[in-house]
């Protein structure tokens, strides 16, 4: 992954499954909880992984969030500011699909 521990961007992914299950209201409460902070919320058409969605990728950390609902966003937004991984949204991922994604995002992907 990128190898840095400093986050700037939450990708959030916004196609139909990901939306479905909530992810507009997820890009919401991101934005909301970290506006001033200088990380910011960018939406994503697809991650390619719409049955493990809502899914948001942080980056360049490259941390992949899967199944994330809104009661999650207190935790994550703790990791974004220094706090622990939330290991539990961290399950599933499929190692080649995670490093392409990540890859893409560090080739300029917005």
């Amino acid at each position: 992954m990128a190898g840095s521990n400093e986050i700037h961007t939450c990708h959030v992914c916004i196609n139909i499954s990901c939306a479905e299950g909530g992810s507009p209201a997820l890009v919401d409460a991101l934005s909301e909880r970290l506006a001033g902070s200088g990380v910011q919320v960018k939406t994503q058409v697809c991650f390619g992984a719409c049955w493990m969605g809502p899914n948001i990728v942080l980056y360049p950390e490259g941390t992949w969030y899967a199944n994330v609902q809104q009661s999650d966003i207190d935790d994550i937004v703790a990791h974004v500011h220094g706090g622990p991984h939330v290991e539990r949204l961290t399950h599933g991922v499929d190692p080649q699909l995670h490093e392409l994604v990540v890859s893409l995002l560090e080739a300029g992907l917005d």
